[in-house]
């Protein structure tokens, strides 16, 4: 009897791993295929079945991998739905405008280093370091999650040696203490937030906060060429402080790329500041445009400026551009 039940536990335990055998091939076969699925639609450029794939993954991972035409890696976070979407849905974000600035800046200058201020995950200092559309970039983002993802940008790209980071928000002061808004949904969005704040438009008030040192850009990069650097600056309003941190930056005549957005200066209280940064230099051109048009700053070419992008006016919130400020044509 004993050696029944042996033999007839035994022969169940066989079945069972069959079964099991089954299922894990028929599981393999399974993964084959969507991996097959998978392979054919990050091949297609269709933007709808990216944006397929790119959502689905949001319920397997917080991270997914991606490698552009151009041979750029990029870890990307998927609950991403602005930067790290476009990225694997167009392969680029912004790179656009930075080609339009540098093929201008060019033709009279050769820049060789790249400014990057606000990096978010290197989404504009990698490519142009890959593309050698400049020798040498320095990125600066305060958020730690995003700065986290750089680096490993960075490394995944091999660029270590190229691409110096910095993991400080960019202030007026040094080694003060700011607090970060954290965006839900859009890594591009992560704020400043500066005391007596009235607007919560976003619903910004009930961001989760983190903390982060300040620096000022004077204080981090000394050795300033006019003709050989360029600034490229994105920080969702808090442009201005920044500004008033690099004395040296705007003395030496170095061409400078800004976010101009309305909502954002206003918020922080920097409307009529960042007006007065924008009029130590001589000319500026608004991005927005498919051609770089130098426009020489004065009154008129100011109420313009500020008059077209008011969003109050306008009745708009989600207004901006990108402005290039110059000392010279």
């Amino acid at each position: 009897m004993k050696n029944y039940k042996e033999f007839h536990n035994n022969t169940t335990i066989i079945q069972k791993l069959k079964k099991v055998l089954i299922f894990l091939g028929f599981k393999k076969l399974i993964s084959k295929l969507i991996s097959m699925i998978l392979f054919v639609i990050l091949k297609s450029k269709n933007s709808f079945l990216r944006s397929v794939v790119f959502d689905f993954s949001k319920n397997i991972s917080d991270i997914i991998f991606y490698k552009n035409k151009y041979g750029e890696r990029f870890c990307l976070f998927t609950n991403d739905n602005i930067i790290s979407k476009q990225i694997f849905i167009s392969e680029e974000f912004d790179l656009g405008k930075f080609y339009k600035v540098i093929n201008f800046l060019n033709v009279s200058k050769k820049i060789e280093n790249l400014y990057d201020i606000g990096a978010n995950i290197g989404t504009i200092c990698i490519p142009a370091v890959k593309r050698n559309l400049v020798k040498k970039a320095y990125a600066v983002e305060p958020v730690r999650k995003n700065f986290d993802l750089l680096k490993i940008n960075i490394m995944l790209n091999d660029l270590k040696d190229r691409i110096d980071t910095f993991n400080y928000a960019l202030s007026s002061e040094d080694d003060k203490n700011l607090v970060i808004e954290l965006a839900h949904g859009n890594s591009g969005d992560h704020r400043v937030r500066l005391e007596n704040l009235e607007s919560n438009l976003y619903n910004e008030k009930s961001r989760q906060l983190e903390k982060v040192k300040s620096k000022k850009f004077d204080s981090l990069f000394k050795n300033l060429s006019k003709d050989k650097d360029l600034v490229w600056m994105d920080t969702q309003g808090f442009e201005p402080l920044i500004l008033d941190g690099a004395k040296n930056l705007i003395d030496k005549e170095v061409p400078i790329v800004i976010e101009f957005w309305p909502y954002g200066l206003k918020r922080n209280n920097l409307w009529d500041h960042m007006r007065k940064i924008i009029e130590k230099y001589k000319y500026y051109a608004d991005l927005s445009y498919n051609e770089i048009i130098l426009k020489k700053i004065n009154q008129e070419s100011l109420d313009d400026l500020f008059s077209n992008w008011d969003e109050e006016k306008k009745d708009k919130t989600a207004l901006f551009t990108d402005l290039l400020l110059l000392h010279n044509n």
